[in-house]
């Protein structure tokens, strides 16, 4: 399915068999007619998955992690075509992400870059937005992507690992570095995990500055900037701002499980600064039944029989 030309409305709808699928072309076949179509201009894709893709996609809308990983590299042993291959290679991403295995996920993440650098599915990157916990294995990993001469993107999540500890100043300085590069989703993650560093120490302009430069960060990259830039607002004691940039992730970002966990928290805190007991409840409710995986949701359930009793 096709966004609409110029001037035009409604859907396009386009039958073939699918060839290749990047983050710059469609390759159609349509009845022995080769058509090559923008990746811009894609807007849904729909053909037979196998019954394992299927299972898997059920088991991590439930928030089964591990079972959907089972299943996702299980179907990635029987599935030949190449770009159904990277869809489901941004899936396992996905669910490693999500249980924090952050070495497995960025490796499987710079696999999916190398073959195919403009790849659809860069949302999926496994940039650390909230604190990780420290691991030497991790660590070590991470001063090999750092200084990965040939791969900006490894660089990134190298340096964005590395902002704690000895390696800080080796690590901020690539983030500078890369704030320069060419690629606009490189060079804004890189500024966006800059701000990690100074949200205890940034005063309202620079926020004003951070909150303006979100925009420009392509919508399915935004998540974790948003996270971080309402947590600053939140360090200024502007809860009222805070909780309304926190409320974006949930709401707009739904496929960032952990990242709408945590946002759902902090926005419940603000509201509770803000003497709104009631419409924090409704967000730690959201929290416990939406991201019940998360450690924050056994949190917002104490929270909740607190606010019961008052």
């Amino acid at each position: 399915m096709l966004a609409p030309r110029e001037n035009e409305t409604g859907r396009i709808v386009v039958r073939g068999s699918i060839i290749d699928y990047t983050g710059t072309t469609l390759v159609l076949d349509a009845s022995g007619q080769r058509q090559t179509i923008p990746a811009k201009q894609v807007v849904d894709i729909r053909t037979a998955y196998s019954a394992e893709q299927t299972a898997a996609d059920e088991l991590w809308r439930r928030r089964d992690y591990a079972g959907a990983l089972g299943r996702y590299n299980a179907a990635l042993a029987v599935e030949k075509r190449t770009w159904v291959r990277r869809l489901l290679l941004s899936r396992v991403v996905a669910c490693l992400r999500e249980q924090e295995q952050w070495g497995a996920a960025t490796e499987a993440f710079l696999k999916l870059v190398r073959e195919d650098g403009a790849t659809p599915y860069f949302a999926t990157i496994p940039l650390p937005w909230t604190v990780v916990a420290a691991d030497p294995s991790l660590e070590g990993k991470a001063k090999a992507w750092i200084a990965d001469a040939s791969s900006k993107t490894a660089g990134l999540l190298g340096a964005s690992y590395l902002m704690s500890g000895a390696t800080r100043s080796e690590a901020l300085k690539r983030l500078r570095e890369l704030t320069l590069d060419g690629d606009s989703r490189i060079a804004l993650l890189a500024e966006a995990q800059l701000w990690r560093s100074a949200v205890v120490t940034a005063d309202d302009q620079a926020v004003e500055n951070w909150e303006r430069v979100l925009d420009k960060i392509p919508e399915p990259l935004r998540a974790g900037p948003t996270l971080v830039v309402g947590r600053a607002w939140a360090q200024r004691n502007q809860p009222e701002r805070a909780a309304l940039l926190l409320t974006r992730v949930p709401i707009l970002y739904a496929d960032e499980h952990r990242l709408a966990a945590e946002a759902l928290w902090s926005a419940g805190q603000m509201l509770e600064k803000l003497a709104e007991p009631k419409q924090a409840s409704t967000l730690y409710r959201e929290l416990v039944r939406d991201y019940f995986k998360s450690p924050l949701a056994a949190q917002a359930t104490d929270r909740l029989k607190e606010l019961t009793t008052q």
